[in-house]
């Protein structure tokens, strides 16, 4: 029995069905791109290609394009048109080859993620490097200066060595183009190749590994490298230095969170797309760790960003002009530095003699300085002297008063006791007082031996107004016997001042003592005595008559040795007042006041320690 099976044919709704799936299918990766956020990646290129299929960077777009929420859109550009969209900000990522890259990072501020890598059997190579080709039967070519008035091909691709970087590595072997060398762009590697066998160019250049990659062996052994090397960063042969490879880079305003990202679609090792299984050189290319890119600032000359110029003939000129300018500069240097090394001898002793005569010229001063400040204090001493003896009744005066009363108390006592009367809080209470007269006599006395002493001068931190009150304290007696009514107006909280104490102190009593020998005649005699902050270094004092004040010619004239306005005076007392404030680094002056009388004032510095731990 045989059994029959038809097959129907689909309906309509079935083929609709499916119709609609596979549509929905197709549409589906490009509603998931609209969605995204796209960004712009800018590729620099010379000869650009007809679509991104067509180029070695599709693969590196497809892993971008598998991010979740960002749509990656390539722009093949020139330099100058790369330049102009990152002035716009237009960029969101830079793909450069490592000369620009470096120029761009000086002038737009991108950062480079990752470093393009080659991979040959396995191994990925991260830098580059120029190799340079002639037909094995040319034996006129067999170094790199052979090609001097050669005329040379030069590959151009979108993943070719830097321009730049051929101007350089020809320049130094001599080469400079359109003077010296013509080069002539080639855009298709057979056409390169039927160049240089129908003699047309005498030697081609190109990126290390690309004729090696696309020929055959029998073809290989057809040309011969110029200015072989080898290096193990790189699998085959090159004539030139290496460099890295091109940069895949940032602009400054991506963040470092879509960055990461980035290098992680790039480098992912676990990507294993189709293209990539061939143990020869990629068509694609991959992506490795940034590699270090200062080696490039040893090949050329950088100024202000700018690597070369854009006229390489300009350029070379203006580098050769440099040398031989700083070969000038340095035989010149030389020359003037045997010349100075000639006359260093005579120098050197005449600076030797020369310092003799200065160090005796210094040592001579410096006793004559010393011989000038012994001289001045035994002046101030004999001046201290003369002022005590012209005080002389005044201190007879001043003892008596504090004598009389211990007489007076003990005599008391002695009464007491005599009578029978010894109360003992009565006797204790003279004897007390006794005491206290006794205390003030020996004070006057100590006043008076310390003023009068001979010795070094001997600074100490002291205030000011404690000195004045010494000093007023001392001329008491004087000041009520001329009936002069003495002011005080002394500033609070003064710091204190580095001084000697006895020397202002003899300065405070010849200035006091003029200003009541001035006053001589007139009514009601006033002096002041003031103190004060001057300035945030400086503490002024000053001492106000309300005498006659000093005629202008005068004025000029008082601190001069030997000038006095006094009938019996030696004219001394000012001029050693004037050297001991200058010794103490202040500044002694007269003048007269607005209404009547004169004013001396002297300012004493404030030491840098005292300033700086009252500014704390």
């Amino acid at each position: 029995m045989i059994a029959i099976i038809s097959i129907r044919p689909p309906s309509q709704f079935l083929l609709l069905f499916l119709s609609l799936t596979a549509l929905f299918l197709f549409t589906l990766p490009v509603y998931a791109a609209q969605d995204k956020q796209n960004l712009t990646v800018g590729i620099l290129t010379q000869n650009p290609p007809a679509s991104l299929k067509e180029s070695s960077w599709r693969l590196s777009f497809e892993r971008l394009n598998r991010h979740p929420e960002y749509h990656f859109t390539p722009l093949f550009l020139t330099i100058e048109q790369l330049k102009r969209q990152l002035d716009n900000d237009v960029l969101d990522f830079v793909v450069s080859d490592a000369i620009n890259y470096l120029i761009l990072e000086k002038d737009y501020g991108i950062l480079r993620l990752l470093t393009r890598n080659e991979t040959y059997s396995g191994d990925a190579f991260s830098s580059e490097a120029l190799s340079v080709y002639t037909r094995s039967d040319n034996s006129d070519i067999t170094r790199l200066l052979d090609l001097k008035d050669k005329n040379i091909a030069v590959l151009v691709t979108g993943t070719s060595v830097s321009w730049l970087f051929l101007e350089k590595f020809l320049f130094n072997h001599g080469l400079i183009i359109d003077t010296n060398i013509h080069i002539e762009q080639i855009y298709k590697l057979p056409l390169l190749m039927l160049y240089l066998q129908n003699g047309k160019v005498d030697a081609i250049i190109s990126k290390s590994g690309l004729i090696e990659k696309h020929l055959e062996q029998q073809q290989l052994a057809e040309l011969r490298l110029i200015n072989p090397r080898q290096g193990w960063q790189a699998p085959f042969l090159h004539s030139s230095v290496l460099i890295p490879e091109w940069a895949f880079a940032k602009a400054w305003f991506i963040d470092d969170k879509l960055a990461n990202q980035i290098v992680s679609l790039l480098i992912d090792q676990n990507n294993k797309d189709v293209s990539e299984s061939s143990d020869y050189f990629l068509p694609q290319c991959r992506w490795g760790i940034a590699q270090n890119y200062n080696v490039l600032h040893e090949l050329f000359f950088f100024s202000n960003g700018v690597v070369l110029q854009d006229n390489p003939g300009k350029s070379n000129f203006s580098a050769r002009l440099q040398y031989w300018i700083s070969f000038v500069i340095i035989c010149f240097l030389l020359i003037v530095l045997i010349m100075y090394l000639r006359s260093s001898r005579d120098l050197n002793h005449r600076l030797k003699a020369s310092k003799e005569s200065l160090e005796q010229e210094i040592n001579e001063r410096h006793h004559a300085q010393e011989l000038a400040l012994t001289h001045q204090a035994e002046l101030a001493h004999v001046a201290r002297l003369s002022t005590m003896g012209e005080m002389a009744s005044g201190l007879a005066h001043e003892l008596n008063q504090p004598l009389s009363a211990i007489h007076t108390y003990v005599q008391g006592c002695i009464r007491r006791i005599q009578m029978g009367n010894n109360e003992p809080e009565e006797i204790v209470n003279a004897l007390q007082l006794t005491a206290q007269q006794a205390d003030r006599a020996a004070g006057i006395i100590r006043r008076l031996r310390s003023f009068v002493r001979k010795g070094e001068t001997h600074k100490t931190y002291t205030e000011i107004n404690h000195i004045v009150d010494e000093v007023t304290s001392f001329l008491e007696s004087q000041l009520k016997n001329k009936n002069v009514r003495l002011i005080l107006e002394l500033e609070d909280d003064l710091p204190p001042v580095l001084a000697d104490i006895i020397q202002i102190e003899q300065v405070l009593i010849n200035l006091l003592k003029n200003g009541i020998e001035a006053m001589s005649g007139i009514e009601e005699p006033t002096i002041k005595v003031s103190t004060r902050r001057f300035t945030n270094d400086l503490i002024k004092l000053c001492v106000i008559d309300s005498g006659h004040g000093i005629s202008e010619d005068k004025l000029k004239r008082i601190f001069n040795p030997f000038f006095t306005t006094k009938t019996s005076g030696m004219g001394m007392g000012l001029s050693i007042s004037s050297s001991i404030i200058e010794a103490h680094d202040g500044k002694l002056y007269a003048e007269n006041n607005t209404k009547q009388g004169a004013r001396f004032c002297f300012t004493l510095p404030i030491t840098e320690q005292l300033l700086g731990n009252n500014n704390e």
